[in-house]
């Protein structure tokens, strides 16, 4: 059994519990609670050596002032118990990959396990009342920021009250934070209200059945610095000394400071975090370094304080030949991501370069090659033509699938459709299948008969008011296997049923740009390849719910992102796929999520949005054949947080 499908085995949600309150598991991805200070190891061998010099020096409190109070500090659990010290190299591509490198020392409220679930992290335990409209949760006494500054319930209701209400970092209020009213479908925000300092209430005017997972996924750490912010924030400073502040600091105005200080908040060297590493330079350098937190707050079974290692070192690179060359000269400790088409020469290479080849599961729908094309398109005679679904079944016979797995992916990927990965919620193999015969006269005739295409003497297909048809397909991933893809699809399937098309590599900070402004019609990119867990719980790929976030929905996303005050009104289909999230958000119980959830995933199956001709391959890991505590098997992907859910802090290199 695959491990995604262990994954959907499972209702990814939370049962709702009315009994007393509980700590993490005791499962890999879980902890346990503190053994007592006598079954400790010494505190000289409890600490890093740079801690503890600077502990000597009576630079730094002792470690039994700086972790969480007996009872409230998390255990991890683990393969083997490490040793302190070394540093783990990885590559990065400055703040493009700030997501990436973000990921590796997050540290949520509540977080995933790899069955699907979620459990308390930097909470300790919560309790849930029947109905899911009250959330009480309990945080870890003692507990305390990377500055040492104490971490209690103050800070989780200043994130709230402050920066998502008051929208400091631009994002529109994450929808974990609304009920929906079953009845008339009204919204409502939750409340919160401290009890005491370690422990507060949510409250929702209606059932919230998926309230922790929401967490997990859109609002990830649910809390902030409140004495850090407090000297920021325009609401507590004022506007003139605010703008001031984003000066002194190198920000173009207040609204990049609270951008950059309050959701890619790591990048920042003076905020104080809760993760087992914090930045130590400028993240637009060619090495940047995160260094251990003193005050993190976890340890493993014998008392020792984590992390393990000292720091991650950021190397800069321009692209995958790089990280390639890098792994197989032994120079990179974690390198996710490598390419499959070069993993003939990466197996050769394992013992001379010291390092080990890991395969991680991925809930991506498609493999190299796919494309979107943007039902918002500003260009309206482009937008009648993509919205016609037997446009998109021509584009997709087209191809040779076939050739395509071979020629693109050295067979590694087979010929599919977007959909579903087997095992996961939805799967069919009737749509995995679907539209995947190489069919090229067919596609000309619906071309022709259905979408209205007129072809021209040059051979190429004409608007129906004998305007130039040209598809101009943008991409960021400059990867030898895209570059097969789209060269096969431009000069020869494409070309073959008469659609004239191009393709331009971009800069991903571009491409990133352009789709947020609705400038791009289709895009041939992984990055913003359909996937998800679960569509009840992350449906932005899957549902136009966000401002431009995906290019197939674009403008759709930003209308329903401000209650319809911006974007396209969206119609027919993709209205429909609004209709059924509103009311699974509307849902009372976990069963009636799950229905809905599958029913926008028929919706998807009937339309097609996305076309795809391979299947999704293996993430591809290289990392040091000494590392430790490195999971071997996995999910990666964006709400497991990518290389997160191996919890890096408990990583180290064996002596």
């Amino acid at each position: 059994m695959s491990i995604v499908k262990k994954m959907t085995t499972m209702l990814v949600g939370m049962a709702v519990m009315t009994g007393s309150l509980f700590a993490g598991g005791s499962s890999q991805s879980g902890g346990q609670q503190a053994p007592s200070p006598t079954a400790r190891a010494l505190a000289s061998q409890r600490e890093a050596s740079m801690l503890a010099q600077k502990v000597a020096a009576k630079t730094l409190p002792a470690l039994e002032q700086r972790l969480p109070t007996a009872g409230n500090i998390m255990v991890e659990t683990m393969d083997s118990i490490g040793s302190y010290g070394d540093h783990l190299t990885f590559t990065f591509d400055g703040r493009s990959s700030q997501w990436y490198y973000g990921m590796i020392g997050e540290e949520p409220l509540f977080r995933f396990t790899m069955q699907g679930s979620v459990e308390p992290n930097v909470a300790k335990g919560y309790i849930v009342n029947a109905n899911a409209t009250e959330y009480t949760i309990y945080l870890r006494e003692g507990m305390k920021w990377s500055d040492g500054h104490p971490f209690t319930a103050d800070d989780c209701i200043f994130f709230y009250e402050h920066m998502i209400l008051t929208r400091s970092f631009g994002n529109a209020i994450y929808q974990c934070y609304y009920s929906t009213n079953p009845r008339t479908g009204e919204q409502s925000l939750c409340t919160m209200e401290k009890v005491n300092d370690y422990e507060f209430k949510v409250k929702f005017k209606d059932p919230s059945p998926t309230f922790l997972e929401q967490v997990a996924i859109d609002t990830k750490w649910m809390f902030a610095p409140a004495h850090y912010y407090k000297t920021l924030l325009p609401e507590f400073i004022g506007e003139a000394a605010a703008a001031a502040k984003a000066k002194e600091l190198g920000f173009a105005d207040v609204a990049a400071m609270g951008r950059q200080t309050g959701y890619y908040y790591w990048n920042n060297i003076d905020r104080p975090v809760v993760r087992p590493w914090k930045v130590m330079n400028n993240v637009d350098s060619d090495l940047m370094i995160m260094e251990r937190n003193p005050y993190y707050w976890k340890t493993d079974a014998e008392g020792k304080q984590l992390p393990y290692i000292d720091q991650l070192q950021f190397v800069r690179v321009s692209d995958v030949n790089q990280v390639v060359l890098m792994t197989m000269d032994g120079s990179i400790d974690v390198a996710p991501g490598l390419p499959f088409s070069q993993i003939a020469t990466l197996n050769q290479n394992q013992n001379r370069g010291g390092y080990r080849l890991l395969r991680w599961d991925t809930t991506n729908w498609a493999g190299t090659g796919h494309l979107q094309f943007n039902q918002s398109s500003e260009d309206l005679k482009l937008r009648a033509v993509f919205a016609n679904k037997d446009f998109r079944k021509a584009i997709s016979i087209s191809a040779d699938r076939k050739e395509m797995a071979e020629l693109v992916s050295d067979g590694w990927s087979q010929p599919s459709q977007s959909s579903p990965v087997k095992g996961a919620m939805g799967y069919s193999e009737a749509w995995s299948t679907k539209w995947t015969e190489y069919n090229p006269t067919e596609a000309k005739r619906l071309l022709e008969q259905s979408v209205g295409l007129r072809m021209g003497s040059d051979g190429f297909y004409r608007f129906s008011d004998n305007t130039p048809f040209t598809l101009e397909i943008i991409t960021s991933d400059d990867s030898a296997e895209c570059a097969r893809a789209a060269e096969l699809l431009t000069e020869k399937y494409l070309k073959n049923i008469g659609i004239k098309a191009t393709v331009a590599v971009r800069d991903p900070a571009y491409v990133n740009e352009m789709r947020q402004a609705n400038k791009v019609n289709v895009i041939l990119d992984s990055s913003y390849a359909m996937a998800t867990v679960n569509v009840a719980l992350r449906a932005d790929n899957l549902v136009p719910v966000r401002n431009n976030f995906t290019v197939w929905y674009g403008a759709f996303g930003t209308w329903f992102a401000t209650n319809g005050e911006g974007g396209e009104t969206p119609t027919g289909e993709i209205m429909h796929l609004i209709d059924l999230y509103r009311e699974m958000r509307a849902a009372t119980t976990r069963a009636e999520v799950d229905r809905k959830a599958l029913e926008i995933l028929k919706v998807h199956e009937e339309n097609l949005w996305e076309i795809a001709f391979l299947s999704p391959t293996p993430v591809l890991i290289g990392i040091n054949k000494d590392l430790r505590n490195f999971r071997e098997t996995g999910i990666y992907c964006d709400e497991f947080r990518s290389l997160g859910i191996a919890h890096p802090a408990i990583w180290y290199l064996a002596q």
